[in-house]
């Protein structure tokens, strides 16, 4: 017995299988950007170094995106974000990373948080585009 349209099937699960992949990938690419953008306008400005040290990088051929600030540039960056004192409010999900810049509680500087918040911001937009993606392939 033969199957008829099993190649048609077949190459239309490859076509929307690339198509999801590209989808996917331009949103990654899109809200890492955002990401960094937001956080480069919102980054305070002392010297300009915390500023030039951030950088966007893309693995997984682009399914997956970072942003990152400090490095030797800038090794402070952590603590302009959550601040050195005590009482910190350090945005839910993001303690136990806060907590290995945090000395002794005796610190004085206020956090001054610029690449969280726009995390959080474009997390959502990111999950938004995900659910837009989803909904358009399984038409």
């Amino acid at each position: 017995m033969k199957i008829r349209g099993t190649s048609q099937v077949l190459n239309r699960l490859k076509s929307i299988s690339k198509e999801a992949e590209l989808s996917v990938k331009s949103s990654v690419v899109r809200n890492t950007d955002q990401i960094y953008a937001e956080a480069v306008a919102n980054v305070p400005v002392l010297d300009g170094y915390l500023r030039g040290s951030g950088n966007t990088s893309y693995l997984n051929n682009q399914l997956t995106g970072t942003v990152a600030f400090g490095g030797n540039a800038a090794p402070y960056a952590p603590y302009v974000e959550f601040g050195t004192g005590s009482g910190v409010n350090v945005p839910q999900g993001f303690e136990a990373y806060a907590m290995q810049f945090y000395v002794n509680g005796k610190g004085t500087m206020r956090a001054q948080p610029f690449l969280i918040p726009a995390f959080i911001k474009y997390k959502k937009v990111f999950l938004n585009d995900i659910r837009k993606i989803a909904k358009k392939i399984s038409k």
